[in-house]
């Protein structure tokens, strides 16, 4: 359960005048006592108006490399697809610019003198961050104080990042992404995460990870919505929470009422995927496994204008594969960062009137965005953009400030969630 830190957030923050979106975030407004893992303090002498430090304790180590997405950069309109090769440190930060890549930027931390304790220090605008530390140059580790998020159940996953946010000063990042919709919300207006099995069409057990919003009721008259979220390659169930936050992200969007009460699902696509050729088993286990598993054991929608499918990256190619076969089980698709244009959907009766609602997208560095490296094969969410206007075929499509990273996604998913889903 994502929220298990919960009251250990509460109480330190209850004693500090810093805000966060973590929840093993360490608190210390005026502290520069040394805590291990990540703390975060409002600072004005700051340009973002926070300064995050980082603290490793390692007897052992002979060097101490901090790894994240600490890489930023401004909007170049002449580049797109392609993140530019130059990026700007976190010390160089300027107002306007936006992080992109989970792993782009290492720092070498510092160790204090006399102690096992190993630290570095940067200013940071609002985000929800990646990081790692690297030991000695190669070892790459959790913070153990914020361990990597993890299923719990048999064949479950892990998420490969420890994560942390830094809260939005509105007048020092005032041209910058404001990603408050990522803040957690108190444990008594927040969903639930957990993971659970089901058994798979090859009668596996594989896991689901399921959101359940803010009062959720098995005996409510009128059925959840549910979305179906898919990982991008080498992810998994846990990616989409874990990277993207995404149970916050409706937790806002629901307390602010911008989406109604849903059902988020997750799921580890792999075990049926060819490489990156989505099969007709991926297809016939979401309809035949998945969605009757979450039918039988939740009370969520069985129509198809109460059933969304989204997915990143190979996610995005395996959406568009869920749409071409199933397009009329399903009232909204959100399809980022990739798509399998090499579907026909001239060949598909689905037209301008009886279509669900569609949004693509990506990042402006995105390279599931645009084609810019005609050696591979084209894969883009602009190819398919092309393909749906030649056919008169209505969607959204949008462009945010980012990478191939879940500096994109979480934007795509809240203009999704806001926009179009259940509209």
């Amino acid at each position: 359960m994502k929220k298990k830190y919960w009251k250990k957030f509460l109480a330190i923050a209850a004693v500090s005048s810093s805000l966060s979106c973590m929840g093993l975030l360490s608190y210390a407004a005026e502290s520069t006592d040394l805590i291990p893992g990540v703390t975060v303090l409002e600072d004005e002498d700051s340009p973002t108006g926070y300064t995050v430090s980082f603290v490793y304790e390692d007897a052992d180590a002979a060097s101490v490399s901090l790894i994240g997405s600490f890489a930023f950069y401004h909007d170049d309109p002449s580049i797109r697809g392609v993140t530019p090769d130059t990026y700007t440190s976190p010390y160089d930060w300027k107002n306007g610019m936006f992080e992109a890549g989970d792993e782009a930027y290492t720092a070498e931390m510092e160790k204090v003198e006399g102690t096992d304790y190993w630290t570095v220090s940067m200013p940071l605008p609002s985000g929800h961050y990646q990081y790692l530390f690297q030991i000695d140059g190669s070892e790459r580790v959790e913070d153990p104080t914020n361990p990597f998020e993890a299923s719990n159940v048999e064949n479950g996953n892990a998420y490969n990042r420890s994560t942390f946010c830094v809260p939005y000063d509105a007048e020092k990042q005032s041209e910058s992404i404001d990603f408050s919709y990522m803040e957690p919300l108190e444990e008594d207006l927040s969903g639930e995460v957990t993971y659970v099995n089901y058994t798979d069409c090859q009668g596996e057990e594989r896991p689901l990870g399921i959101y359940l919003p803010n009062g959720y009721d098995t005996e409510r008259e009128e059925p959840y919505k549910v979305l179906y979220l898919s990982h991008g390659g080498g992810g998994n169930e846990v990616d989409w929470f874990a990277g993207g936050s995404v149970d916050d992200i409706f937790d806002n969007l629901i307390a602010n009422n911008l989406v109604e009460p849903t059902i988020l699902v997750t799921m580890d696509n792999n075990p049926y995927m060819d490489g990156f050729s989505v099969g007709d088993i991926l297809i016939d286990n979401l309809m035949n496994n998945i969605i009757p598993y979450m039918e039988e054991n939740y009370n969520v929608s069985s129509e198809p204008d109460g059933r969304a499918y989204a997915g990143l990256s190979m996610g995005g190619m395996i959406t568009t594969n869920v749409l071409y076969y199933e397009w009329d089980q399903f009232g909204y698709f959100g399809i980022f960062s990739a798509a399998d244009t090499n579907l026909d959907f001239s060949a598909v009766e689905m037209d301008s009137s009886n279509q669900p609602s569609i949004l693509m997208g990506g990042g402006i560095y995105d390279f599931g965005l645009i084609k810019e490296d005609t050696s591979e094969a084209d894969l883009t969410v602009s190819t398919l953009k092309s393909t749906f206007e030649n056919l008169g075929l209505s969607f959204g499509y949008e462009e945010v400030y980012g990478s191939h990273d879940w500096n994109t996604w979480p934007q795509l998913i809240k203009i999704f969630a806001e926009e179009y889903l259940w509209k």
